[in-house]
This record gives structure tokens, sequence and C-alpha cells, in this order.
């Protein structure tokens, strides 16, 4: 449902976006890949134990830059987890917003690019059927990849570090596409 009402979004908003805005660059895009987590969870009796696992994740985004600098947001669901451990049955899902500012660098068709933001998570975890407290959270997040553009379409791929607190480490390496809508 969020997914949809992000394109719905996108697409009733592109009949407003100025036109000085596509001379900057603008793209979107979605991207798939494996998202890794090592969170520590607490169960009823107070017993802390890990969760170290990878999943499939997706996002979606939107951007815009002129030259080297540039703005990327967007929304994504980086799966759920499951498992047992120690008689523990627990299912963590991670889902969220960001926003960075991106660092670019073009040599012909290809691309390398950095960036740096804020990453709006929202946790629900359940252990043993029991639904814990939802989370969510703002942490500083920060992204390195390559790619390449050739006319209107773009391929990249990416590693984002979502979340690097003490009991949460979050992270995603993730293949995706860009249309471009817009010059360089």
């Amino acid at each position: 449902m969020k997914l949809k009402f992000f394109f719905l979004t996108l697409l009733f908003s592109s009949f407003f976006i100025p036109d000085n805005l596509f001379a900057q660059g603008f793209y979107i895009g979605g991207s798939v890949g494996n998202s890794f987590r090592n969170k520590s969870l607490e169960n009823i009796s107070g017993n802390d134990f890990i969760v170290d696992e990878s999943t499939v994740g997706y996002k979606v985004f939107a951007g815009f830059g002129s030259g080297f600098l540039g703005l990327e947001g967007g929304y994504r669901d980086l799966g759920k987890v499951e498992g047992q451990q120690n008689s523990v049955n627990f299912e963590t899902k991670t889902t969220g917003w960001d926003i960075a500012a991106r660092g670019k660098i073009s040599l012909g068709p290809v691309i390398a690019f950095g960036k740096a933001g804020i990453f709006f998570g929202n946790y629900k975890n359940t252990i043993n059927l029991q639904p814990l407290d939802d989370e969510a959270t703002s942490t500083f997040m920060w992204g390195l990849g390559a790619g390449v553009k050739l006319g209107m379409i773009g391929i990249r791929l990416e590693y984002e570090s979502l979340d690097l607190s003490e009991d949460n480490k979050l992270s995603m390496l993730s293949l995706g596409g860009t249309i471009h809508l817009g010059a360089k």
C-alpha cells in the first residue's frame, strides 16, 4: 500500500515540478538487494539475544542534482527476518524513509557517488508471538555506489549503512535502475 501511495504521489507531483528542476537532473529509481541486520532483542524474561540474519529488501527513490552535488530520498522495505534462538521464536521487520546529500563524479557514462543523510526507520519486533513495542528511530546513514548512465537509463550498485548504533547494525547491498528526466 505504501509503495502504491509513493508512486501515485510521484506521478501527480511530476505535473507540478518546475522545469528548472528537470534541468538540474531529476531522476527516479528502484533497487533490490540483500539487507543485513545484527540486532539485539530482549525476550519477555529479560534475556538478551542477537539476531544476525540477512533477507531481501527493496527501495524506491528520487533525486536531483547539478554537477557534483545533489539530494536523494526514498522509501525502503528491508524485509522480514524470522528465526529461533535458545527456544525463542523471533521476527523483526524494518521499513523506513531516508533523505541524503549526494556527491558524484562522472567519467563519461560511468559514475561513482557517495551520500550521507538520515534514515527514519520503523522496526516491528515479535518474540514468541508477542509483539514488542514498535521502535521508530532516526539515525545517520551513509552509502557508496557506482553505476553506468546511458542516455535516460542508469544502472547502479550501492552499499548503504543505515544504523550503526551499539545494539543495531543495519545495512543494504542493492542493484538498481534509474530513469533520468533531466540533464546530467
